[in-house]
C-alpha cells in the first residue's frame, strides 16, 4: 500500500508556483503607485484567489495520489472565499478587506509554524517556516492596527511584505524539496545498482560452482 502523505510532502512544483505568485503579486503592491485604495485591494483579493487556485490543483492532485486532502481543502476554500469577500465589499466598506486581510495573514502565520513543528524533519525547513510564520502573524497584528494611521494604502503594503517573505520561503522549500527528491533517485538508482552487481557475482559464483563440479566428475 503506499504511502499516504502529508501537506509538507505536496509536489515541489505547488510550492514553486505558490512563490512565484506570491512573489509577483507582492512586488506588484509593495511598489505600486496607484493612489486608489480600492484598485490595490482588488489586486490583494486577486491575489489570494490565485493562491487559492493553485490549492486547488494540489488538491487534485493529492486526490489523485490518495494522499490526505483536509487541510489542502480547507486551504483552497478560505483563500478562494476571502478573495472573492473581498472583491466584492472592497468599494463599500474598507473595514472589511482590511479585517479580512489580517486574519488571513496571522491565520497562514500560525498555521506555517504548526506545520514546522509537527510534520517538518529538515531542520532548515523547518527554521524557514517558523520564521515565516512568526513573521505573518506579527505583520498580522500589524494589518489590524493599521486602521489607526493616516495613509490608508498602510495595510496592503504590510500585507504584500508578507507575501514577499512567504513567496521567498516557498520557492526555496520547492527547491529544496525537488534538490531532496533528485538526491533520493539518485540513492535508490544505486542501490539497485548495487542490488543488481551483488546478483550478478552471486549467479557467476553458482555458474563457477556447478562448472567446477562438472570437471570434477569428468575427471573421475
Amino acid at each position: 500500500m503506499p504511502k499516504v502523505k502529508k501537506y509538507v510532502e505536496s509536489h515541489w512544483l505547488f510550492y514553486a508556483l505558490q512563490g512565484v505568485a506570491s512573489l509577483a503579486f507582492g512586488g506588484y503592491l509593495l511598489f505600486a503607485v496607484q493612489d486608489s485604495v480600492s484598485e490595490l485591494t482588488a489586486i490583494v483579493g486577486v491575489s489570494l484567489l490565485c493562491l487559492g487556485v493553485i490549492e486547488t490543483f494540489n488538491l487534485l492532485y493529492r486526490k489523485h495520489y490518495g494522499d490526505s486532502l483536509i487541510l489542502s481543502l480547507i486551504l483552497a476554500v478560505t483563500e478562494v472565499g476571502i478573495a472573492l469577500l473581498m472583491l466584492f465589499t472592497r468599494d463599500y466598506n474598507m473595514a472589511w478587506p482590511l479585517t479580512l486581510t489580517a486574519i488571513y495573514t496571522i491565520g497562514r502565520g500560525i498555521l506555517e509554524i504548526i506545520l514546522a513543528f509537527k510534520s517538518m524533519t529538515d531542520l532548515t525547513d523547518r527554521f524557514m517556516w517558523i520564521v515565516c510564520g512568526i513573521t505573518g502573524a506579527v505583520i498580522g497584528v500589524a494589518i489590524l492596527n493599521s486602521g489607526n494611521f493616516m495613509d490608508s494604502t498602510a495595510f496592503i503594503k504590510f500585507f504584500s511584505s508578507y507575501m514577499m517573505i512567504y513567496g521567498v520561503t516557498n520557492l526555496f522549500y520547492g527547491v529544496h524539496n525537488r534538490n531532496r527528491l533528485q538526491e533520493q533517485k539518485e540513492e535508490r538508482a544505486e542501490r539497485r545498482q548495487l542490488a543488481a552487481k551483488k546478483r550478478a557475482e552471486v549467479k557467476q559464483k553458482r555458474a563457477a560452482k556447478k562448472t567446477a563440479k562438472r570437471g570434477g566428475k569428468s575427471k573421475k
